[in-house]
């Protein structure tokens, strides 16, 4: 081609914009093809609740519910911890998790507007909230004080 060329001088570069377009290509095909991370493995006693189980679950005791999701960052963080402090929480405590992606309904019914987000039942009424990720201390301290 010849300096004073009166096609857009973009064209010229072609191939440039295919380079570009591969190097995306690829670029989505390995970010597509690499592994999920593995989820840590969930402690047992841990109930999941939704818009059928919820009400009979936090009816009677005390219900330490996590509302939460996958995609979400501190909520995975919430989710070890919610992990190591299963098996050693008080007699008579339970503590669930509610999805909020898969129960948008409760999550509307409890005024969930951030997560994760903590709500302490006692026999079915709401005794407490809590908002971000809780230290093991601070779940602790929460089913010591409303434990039964």
């Amino acid at each position: 081609m010849s300096g004073n060329c009166t096609i857009c001088p973009l064209v010229q570069y072609w191939y440039v914009f295919v380079a570009l377009a591969v190097v995306f290509w690829a670029g989505m095909k390995f970010f597509q093809s690499r592994p999920a991370a593995a989820a840590a493995p969930e402690a047992a006693g841990i109930l999941h609740l939704d818009d059928a189980n919820f009400p009979s679950a936090t009816a009677e005791g005390v219900v330490l519910v996590d509302f939460w999701a996958s995609w979400c960052g501190p909520c995975r963080r919430q989710g070890t911890i919610i992990n190591d402090i299963a098996d050693s929480l008080p007699e008579g405590v339970k503590i669930a998790k509610v999805n909020v992606d898969e129960a948008k309904n409760l999550a509307s019914q409890h005024d969930i507007t951030s997560i994760p987000a903590w709500v302490v039942f006692q026999n079915g009424k709401v005794v407490e909230r809590l908002a971000g990720v809780q230290t093991a201390e601070q779940l602790r301290a929460l089913a010591e004080k409303y434990r039964p």
